[in-house]
């Protein structure tokens, strides 16, 4: 992990903070600016490599990340032997550790994926903020009822046996979306297949016929975050009709 800095710049109206910024969904929405910006020694702008570990499964509950950029996956070791699993996909505006806050202790790896820039911010500040602001409670039962709303739907959407591969990574992929753009996040085949319990052989025969049918564009460059896809094709795909 890297600092980029110790203080939060939130409220002078740094375009780039995407936590702070006093949108509805705003992680400190409830809090005034005066408020915010008396904590802002205690909330820390970091930065993740690709791949770094943001935390790991059963460490102590000591701080909650807002994304700014960039994506974070949380994975499961069903037991001895088993594959990991990822269970969900944490994109900027997401809260991580939102679970691991409850239950005193990490529930999941929390890994990033590609660069991952966000606000951290200590637990005892969360709680302090929470025993001082009622509209910042509800707040974070908001963002937990979210939270909870996206896995009931990653499970509907993206592990259903019964639905084809093709259908069920075309979901996936949207899913992967980078907010209303054309960009989606870009995954190894190794995590693709861990997210829908597919093989690998079957991971990449559903992308590379994604490919050959114009629905995915990638640069080439080894390290790109993002590849370009024709998001309407994935639309009908999704919805079990032709891509075109």
């Amino acid at each position: 992990m890297h600092f980029m800095n110790t203080h939060c710049t939130a409220w002078h109206g740094d375009k780039e903070c995407r936590a702070c910024d006093g949108r509805d969904n705003a992680f400190f929405a409830g809090v005034a600016h005066q408020d915010v910006a008396a904590l802002h020694i205690q909330v820390d702008n970091v930065y993740y490599v690709p791949g770094e570990t943001i935390y790991q499964l059963d460490a102590p509950a000591e701080t909650l990340l807002v994304i700014r950029t960039g994506a974070v996956k949380l994975v499961r070791y069903p037991g001895k032997g088993a594959k990991p699993r990822i269970v969900r996909i944490l994109k900027p505006g997401d809260v991580v550790g939102l679970d691991a806050m409850l239950a005193g202790m990490a529930q999941h790896h929390a890994v990033a994926v590609g660069e991952v820039r966000g606000c951290r911010i200590p637990l005892p500040v969360v709680q302090q903020l929470c025993m001082q602001h009622p509209e910042f409670q509800w707040n974070m039962m908001r963002q937990l009822q979210s939270s909870l709303r996206e896995t009931e739907q990653w499970l509907v959407d993206l592990t259903c046996g019964s639905v084809p591969a093709r259908e069920r990574m075309a979901r996936l992929l949207l899913r992967l979306r980078d907010g209303d753009s054309d960009r989606i996040y870009h995954f190894s085949l190794k995590d693709l297949s861990a997210m829908l319990c597919l093989t690998l052989e079957t991971a990449s025969r559903v992308i590379t016929e994604f490919a050959g049918l114009g629905l995915m564009v990638r640069t080439g460059k080894h390290n790109e975050q993002f590849f370009s896809a024709d998001i309407a094709a994935l639309e009908r795909v999704a919805a079990g009709e032709p891509a075109a």
